[in-house]
């Protein structure tokens, strides 16, 4: 009888603490199914479907053009492109303006942060070769 009053107290408590752990494992895994090239001077994000948030970081000279293609087809896709500072250059769905350019003004580590909910599209960012003066 003692040994079953022990089983309870100890065991009940690890089968729900272990049956919490795989909801939250779970739950934290991003799904992605398409293709992910991560260089130093580009990023593509060709989705077939995503949901979660992907990153990517580009170390950027003063002077930079980025070049984007940003296409949403499918749920919902927004992308933000951080300066080292923490300002927003450019936040956006993929749904109004597909290509332009982003200038940039400040030397150093910019963040690319792709969030996405059921979706599909694609995201290319790449450095231009030439920079505005």
């Amino acid at each position: 009888m003692k040994q079953i009053k022990k089983w309870r107290f100890v065991g009940i408590p690890l089968i729900l603490l272990a049956g919490i752990a795989i909801l939250l494992i779970g739950c934290s895994q991003e799904g992605f199914d398409g293709s992910r090239v991560k260089n130093p001077d580009s990023y593509l994000l060709d989705i077939d479907s995503m949901n979660g948030t992907d990153l990517h970081t580009l170390e950027l000279q003063e002077g930079d053009v980025l070049k984007i293609h940003f296409e949403t087809v499918r749920g919902s896709m927004y992308m933000d492109i951080k300066a080292p500072n923490g300002t927003t250059v450019y936040s956006g769905n993929g749904k109004e303006l597909t290509d332009f350019t982003v200038n940039i003004s400040e030397s150093g580590v910019y963040t690319v942060v792709v969030e996405a909910k059921r979706a599909k599209g694609i995201i290319q960012i790449q450095l231009r070769e030439e920079r505005s003066t």
